[in-house]
């Protein structure tokens, strides 16, 4: 079954810092490394495969993403990351 990934779920794949940063990059990305593209749909936000993010992560040989995932809306593991900055 194919996933679908926004972009923060993007951006934690290929290494940036946020979704935002992803998508500041996105056009350099398609246009110069063949990013994969989003799925052409009139939904927003944009959806990404999740195999085709993966498989062009790994054709380049960039590493996991190795940030821990922080859930939408918490502010305690926030701040304790913001801390360690």
């Amino acid at each position: 079954m194919t996933t679908f990934i926004d972009a923060d779920a993007v951006a934690g794949l290929i290494g940036f810092s946020s979704g935002r940063a992803f998508l500041a990059a996105r056009f350099r990305l398609e246009t110069q490394e063949h990013f994969p593209q989003p799925m052409p749909t009139c939904q927003r936000p944009m959806k990404w495969r999740r195999d085709a993010v993966t498989a062009w992560r790994e054709e380049r040989g960039l590493p996991a993403a190795t940030a821990p995932v922080i859930p939408v809306g918490s502010n305690v593991i926030l701040m304790r990351e913001a801390r360690r900055a």
